[in-house]
């Protein structure tokens, strides 16, 4: 299943945002439709992997010194994996393996982004999601400049490379 969420943005707290009731409902109505066992939804949530996709914090000439530089992700040099310890991004070491497994039979390269510790870190709908229903997640993206303002850059082959994974995620 494929899950757009609404007013991410904005905090995704809204009936159509990652917060809000939809996704739950949508999964609740198959499960009832297709299992007759009682822990059917716990059971598909636990089979379940979520990938949270997103732009990642590329690392920008003008500001490389923002960066860790362990973890400075390039444009055009793969789909970015994004870690924070405090939970910010919903990444973990079951879903990181899963990501970079179906990376590597694809043959494509991937990166890590991890936000230094003494900057503040933003987030997305991953941990959210994961913290609402449960669901092992990953948070992945592509490297960009200048993320959230009026010129967003980001390298074409990066786009490329994720399709690619995340076709083959879904046909595996």
């Amino acid at each position: 299943m494929v899950v757009c969420n609404d007013h991410e943005e904005v905090g995704s707290a809204s009936t159509s945002g990652a917060q809000g009731p939809f996704l739950k409902s949508v999964l609740e109505r198959i499960v009832q439709q297709s299992a007759t066992a009682a822990d059917a939804m716990e059971r598909t949530i636990h089979n379940s992997d979520l990938w949270s996709i997103d732009n990642a914090h590329g690392i920008h000439p003008n500001y490389a010194d923002k960066h860790d530089d362990k973890h400075s992700p390039q444009l055009n040099a793969g789909p970015v994996i994004k870690i924070n310890a405090n939970q910010r991004y919903a990444s973990n070491s079951q879903s990181i393996a899963l990501f970079k497994s179906v990376c590597n039979k694809c043959k494509i390269p991937y990166q890590s982004f991890v936000m230094r510790s003494d900057m503040a870190c933003g987030s997305t709908i991953g941990p959210i999601t994961a913290a609402e229903l449960g669901i092992k997640t990953v948070d992945i993206g592509i490297a960009s400049f200048g993320m959230h303002s009026i010129r967003e850059l980001v390298g074409a082959k990066d786009a490329e490379k994720l399709t690619k994974v995340v076709t083959a995620f879904y046909n595996r």
